[in-house]
């Protein structure tokens, strides 16, 4: 039952990728393995393709047609996601894990400014001199000679 669901969470469904950018605001791990099992399987796909594109000096003329053509591609479509759902290369898994890590270092960062905005704002609430400049010397006249 779960193979049926497959062909429909192909890359090419852009209803797919609106729903995945939503599911990305709520769980950005979730998304972030969706992400990468989907780039697997195009990764896969585009291997299939040029093993494929490779093979067709090797065909006789029994088996060169254009609708065998055709039921071989969709049939790399379909077995592409199928090995993408199994993680068989461990491509998606390693994006989704470096998703993951950007994803982490951003907040790390985020969290960082923060931190820092507030300090900062709190050392000039409680000594407001500290950090402005002096403005009398920068508008006192120059003294020496003009050329």
């Amino acid at each position: 039952m779960s193979d049926l669901n497959l062909s429909a969470k192909s890359y090419l469904d852009f209803a797919g990728l609106g729903e995945l950018r939503s599911r990305a605001r709520i769980n950005e791990q979730e998304a972030a393995q969706e992400v990468g099992r989907q780039f697997e399987a195009m990764f896969v796909q585009m291997v299939f393709k040029s093993v494929r594109e490779a093979n067709v000096p090797l065909k006789s003329d029994l088996m060169a047609s254009s609708s065998i053509d055709t039921f071989e591609q969709m049939y790399h479509e379909e077995l592409s996601q199928v090995m993408a759902q199994k993680g068989v290369f461990g491509l998606g898994d390693w994006l989704s894990g470096q998703v993951e890590k950007q994803s982490n270092a951003t907040k790390a960062m985020d969290a960082y400014k923060q931190l820092s905005e507030r300090q900062s704002s709190a050392t000039m609430a409680l000594n407001p001199q500290s950090e402005q400049p002096s403005l009398s010397l920068a508008t006192e006249p120059r003294k020496g000679i003009a050329l």
